[in-house]
């Protein structure tokens, strides 16, 4: 009924911490009690090594007892690695931004004695910490939405012969900061800080989406799956020049409720930062093809030191109707042939000055996922240098088409 993850009753309390030892892939397999049904047959050991994008464990105080850095400076008593950790732990508390972080350690470069080695980048600091980054910020043109060149001291460049913007310096009114991070890595994460609230059905309500009939299907069968609940909206970030802010959410379905809305274990999948309203093709093509490539290939990850592969699928994709219509490339909710489900155009209200939809003059047959990707494909062909055209309420071919169905993974409310 309910995939039993991590079945392992050797559990430890929520951390955010994860065991060091998880770099070790060719440790014994972690024993599961016969009598509890689990999803993570570790049949074998995975040939897995770690690279330069793998946050196989969080930095702790424990391993400043093992800190091998050089001396912050000849005859320091306290290493690089120390330094810095004390640094970040001021930073984080005080909510200090990026730019006032890297202005303050070049202050406190130049009051240290010379030669000192205290890193003045954030890349600088992570590299001392062992840790990649698992965020990529690319920034687009608002124009013609492609991607800025850095100049000089920061600036951003659009190099498009054909953009109106071409070949001078952006205003950040002009530009699209676009995030995409890392899903994996936060999805090991939540999974290791929530371990006791795993495999644990007596917590989930009779009407949880995990007693539903589609999760049932799709999870019978699959070892170890881990199911992501896509949703997203935009919200005004600053007021005077109108910019707005797009984060694009993920929350597992394997957490019982409340705890998988809680903010520490939603999944950050992308943002897009500008005036503008997203293109969903742009803003989502690198979470897409993340999710596809976890979806199709799977993954490992590591709890409590052992390795464990993860299937991973998408449940549903969840957002208020106009954010709907702008993902999903179809009419709003307020327009003809809005519905979703069935076929019904609608009819304008004179009196009302709306589309209404009768119920005594409704098409009820029902759209099925293959005539919404033909309508999509021929809206997409007929739609002439930019200008979308419907056909039956669709403009054109989302993205979200390549890991969801329209009419079983669409919410919108």
């Amino acid at each position: 009924m309910l995939n039993h993850l991590f079945g392992d009753s050797d559990t430890i309390e929520s951390d955010d911490e994860i065991n060091p030892d998880s770099q070790s892939a060719e440790r014994e397999p972690i024993k599961l009690s016969p009598s509890i049904p689990s999803c993570l047959p570790l049949h074998e050991v995975m040939n897995y090594e770690n690279d330069q994008f793998d946050n196989v464990h969080q930095f702790d105080d424990h391993l400043l007892d093992m800190d091998n850095s050089r001396p912050l400076f000849n005859g320091s008593s306290i290493t690089v690695k120390k330094a810095v950790h004390q640094l970040c732990s001021f930073f984080t508390d005080f909510n200090i931004n990026k730019s006032t972080v890297v202005n303050l350690l070049r202050i406190i470069k130049t009051l240290l004695p010379k030669p000192n080695q205290l890193p003045t980048s954030w890349e600088g600091i992570m590299k001392v910490l062992g840790r990649a980054s698992t965020s990529r910020t690319t920034f687009l043109c608002s124009s013609c939405l492609k991607q800025c060149e850095k100049g000089i001291y920061g600036t951003k460049l659009c190099h498009n012969e054909k953009c109106s913007l071409k070949n001078r310096t952006m205003k950040s009114t002009e530009i699209v900061e676009l995030v995409h991070l890392d899903i994996r890595a936060q999805t090991q994460a939540i999974l290791a800080r929530n371990q006791l609230l795993l495999n644990r059905k007596d917590l989930y309500p009779m009407t949880d989406v995990c007693f539903g009939e589609y999760y049932r299907t799709q999870s019978s069968g699959t070892i170890n799956r881990v199911t992501l609940i896509v949703h997203t909206d935009g919200a005004p970030l600053v007021k005077l020049s109108k910019q707005s802010i797009w984060p694009c959410f993920a929350s597992l379905v394997e957490l019982t409720p409340p705890a998988r809305e809680y903010q520490k274990n939603i999944v950050l999948l992308s943002l897009w930062t500008s005036k503008m309203k997203p293109d969903p093709n742009i803003f989502l093509q690198e979470t897409i093809e993340e999710l596809k490539s976890l979806i199709n290939a799977g993954t490992s990850i590591f709890i409590n030191g052992q390795e464990y592969e993860i299937t991973l699928r998408t449940q549903y994709f969840v957002s208020d109707l106009p954010a709907k219509a702008l993902f999903c490339k179809t009419i709003n909710f307020n327009g003809y042939s809005a519905c979703s489900e069935c076929c019904s155009t609608g009819e304008w209200s004179t009196e009302n000055n709306v589309v209404v939809y009768p119920f005594t003059r409704n098409n009820l047959t029902p759209r099925t996922h293959s005539t919404y990707l033909n309508a999509a494909k021929e809206a997409q062909t007929k739609s002439i240098r930019g200008k979308a055209v419907s056909i039956g309420g669709i403009k054109g071919l989302s993205t979200l088409l390549q890991v969801s169905k329209i009419q079983i993974h669409f919410v919108g409310f």
